[in-house]
């Protein structure tokens, strides 16, 4: 997940099929008309139907290739057993259990390598210049023909802006990551919408602002597949790129064609804040940096995995942890920047040894104020046993298992810790001031 770091298996196109598929239905219902029925007789035909739409020249053919669901999870199950990806995967399922975000026992590739082989309809690989579908997408033509729309469009993205590149970010830097693959999935919604519309003779909808409402709500509900019973910070950080990234590109097109969108590959996203507020990446809003060191506290820890949560992942940290889904929404507003860090023994991959500590910069303080006591709001809920301090500057507690959580602020910043061995607290806390700055 982007939320944490950013692995082989995040930069393939993850299609939510259903999902999609009635969002088509329902551009099509806000706007009155039916499908036509047309079809291009080829990939080609698309291709050039694609780039006259998008507006981004097809330099060359993109071939196609069809598998199987038993080819696609084969497929998956290599790239996640490359090296680099099989260690970025395990870091960051550590990371995620020690943050209270998956459970402690999930088997974390195992049940990202599932996801995807459900809900994967077809993507575009980079590297290949090739685009694959499902064989589980053709028994519907029309939808067929959504999906290679779809991933014709990153192959016209790739010829003009060069994907691999364009995604290829330091490691710790899951919030950029995110909001970039944002651009490029929400470009790809967005055109695939467009092409149904264009073979009405429909122009675009997205100067009424109502219908992309109405399309993020759709992507948004539930459909009883295996993506609704993975944990919410997974499922929502999936639905992130396709769901927000959509939002993002049809306030662009809202007023201005798609050169204005080719414009942002130019000058990317810096963070998920700059997605779900158009208006902050139109001021180019920069995040405030944050570094991770060692804690001269616990020198026998090192870092394990370590990246920027981003407004999104501090809100879906908030809604794991029980807060409510607008006061979540209404605390991560106003972030500026942040560094979550895992710190482990090495070869220890309990993520209950682990200690997880981010600090969080805010623009104001009345910022930081409200994100601090939704903190201590979800740490409240989340921590089985009882409270060692609570002012309105920190919190501490001592859970069951001898460890101390807390929530502490300072000015503009908020700090909050997890799982530290209550010997070692007063000095890690201390240390965690200086150790991420």
């Amino acid at each position: 997940m982007c939320l944490h770091s950013r692995s082989e298996c995040g930069q393939r196109d993850t299609r939510y099929a259903l999902r999609v598929w009635r969002t088509v239905i329902l551009v099509c219902a806000v706007t009155s008309m039916a499908a036509s029925g047309a079809h291009a007789d080829d990939v080609g035909d698309l291709a050039k139907e694609v780039s006259k739409i998008r507006g981004l020249p097809l330099k060359h053919a993109i071939p196609k290739d069809v598998v199987d669901r038993a080819e696609l999870h084969a497929r998956l199950l290599k790239m996640a057993a490359e090296q680099k990806t099989k260690d970025a995967t395990i870091a960051e399922g550590l990371a995620l259990a020690r943050w209270g975000l998956i459970p402690t026992t999930t088997d974390y590739l195992g049940l990202m390598v599932d996801l995807m082989t459900d809900q994967i309809a077809g993507y575009y690989d980079p590297d290949t210049k090739k685009l694959t579908v499902s064989a589980s997408a053709g028994g519907d033509k029309e939808w067929l023909e959504m999906v290679l729309a779809h991933e014709l469009d990153h192959g016209l993205q790739d010829q003009a802006f060069d994907l691999k590149t364009f995604e290829d970010l330091p490691d710790g830097e899951g919030d950029a990551v995110l909001a970039r693959h944002a651009l490029v999935e929400g470009d790809g919604i967005a055109l695939m919408l467009e092409v149904v519309l264009a073979r009405q003779h429909m122009a675009p909808p997205w100067a009424n602002p109502r219908v992309a409402d109405e399309l993020v709500k759709a992507m948004s509900a539930p459909t009883g597949d295996s993506l609704d019973k993975a944990p919410l910070a997974v499922r929502e950080e999936m639905l992130f790129p396709y769901r927000d990234g959509f939002a993002f590109v049809a306030a662009l097109r809202r007023h201005k064609p798609w050169s204005a969108v080719d414009s942002v590959f130019k000058r990317p996203p810096r963070s998920t804040e700059q997605i779900l507020h158009p208006e902050k990446y139109a001021r180019d809003e920069k995040p405030i940096a944050v570094t991770a060191a060692p804690l001269p506290s616990l020198p026998d820890y090192a870092i394990a995995h370590h990246t920027v949560w981003g407004e999104y992942g501090f809100e879906l940290f908030l809604r794991a942890h029980g807060v409510n889904d607008q006061i979540a929404g209404e605390a991560a507003a106003g972030w500026g920047g942040d560094r979550a860090a895992v710190y482990a023994k090495a070869g220890d991959a309990n993520p209950l040894h682990a200690i997880g500590l981010v600090r969080l910069a805010w623009d104001t303080e009345a910022d930081a104020i409200e994100a601090h006591d939704a903190a201590v709001r979800a740490l409240d809920s989340s921590t089985p046993g009882g409270t060692l301090q609570n002012d309105e500057l920190q919190t501490r507690w001592l859970a069951l298992d001898g460890t101390v959580s807390f929530v502490e602020r300072r000015g503009s910043v908020v700090t909050i810790g997890i799982g530290i061995p209550a010997r070692l607290a007063e000095s890690v806390i201390s240390d965690s001031w200086t150790a991420l700055h």
